[in-house]
């Protein structure tokens, strides 16, 4: 098989209509509220590459870093330009080096089947939960107080989505269905965070009903991976 259907199989297939349908509603949405109020173009850049990113994820398809680099990239700058410096740093710090971390972490775990391969899903157990827990807690308040000595922008928010999104990476990393209960709590509180920015606002918002589908569809992943064993 040559790359060329390799890449046409990792972009292509698999895809429900559904699916389908969903995708191109939410970058047609994108695309209108950027051609309606055309406040900043790596906004809309960002949000159209992290929607394509985290349908790729939800669908737990490799090529979701291709487009999580770009928007890691386009992401930091917006961030930049709104100070909210929480969001820069977890760009730079997390989701830039997470795309080439991630990328290996999967390619060694992934399963084929029928022309499309997906990631091998964990569950986290319950002790890993307590552990999860216990240091997105005590993170959040050091760089909380850290980001006080900042002229930074809603620091509360900042620092506790900050923390947040560092955790369910780490999970995503990792292949851990969980993530998608921290991204569904990341993508309510980062909804208000980006309230004046329509671009980032429709976004998240796209990114909240994907957490809950993409929860769904990892479900399904690990059990599959469950029987498999």
């Amino acid at each position: 098989m040559n790359y060329l259907t390799l890449i046409k199989n990792e972009l292509f297939s698999g895809w429900t209509k559904f699916e389908m349908a969903w995708i191109f509603l939410f970058l047609a949405l994108q695309i209108g509220v950027y051609a309606y109020q055309p406040e900043s173009l790596l906004a809309v850049i960002s949000g159209i590459t992290g929607l394509l990113c985290v349908v790729f994820v939800s669908k737990g398809k490799i090529s979701n870093y291709f487009f999580g680099l770009i928007f890691a990239y386009t992401y930091f700058y917006v961030s930049w330009d709104n100070k909210f410096y929480g969001e820069m740093s977890t760009a730079l710090y997390v989701y830039i080096p997470s795309q080439f971390i991630g990328y290996f972490l999967w390619k060694a775990n992934m399963n084929s089947g029928d022309n499309n391969e997906s990631v091998l899903a964990k569950t986290l157990t319950f002790q890993g939960w307590l552990l999860t827990l216990l240091l997105v807690s005590v993170s959040s308040a050091l760089f909380i107080m850290f980001l006080k000595t900042t002229d930074g922008n809603s620091i509360g928010l900042d620092g506790i989505t900050t923390m947040l999104v560092v955790a369910a990476q780490a999970l995503m990393l990792l292949r851990y269905r969980e993530q998608w209960n921290f991204w569904i709590i990341i993508n309510i509180l980062s909804i208000i965070l980006w309230a004046d920015t329509a671009a980032m606002y429709l976004m998240y918002s796209a990114y909240l009903l994907n957490s809950l589908y993409g929860y769904y569809n990892w479900t399904k992943l690990s059990a599959q991976n469950k029987v498999q064993r």
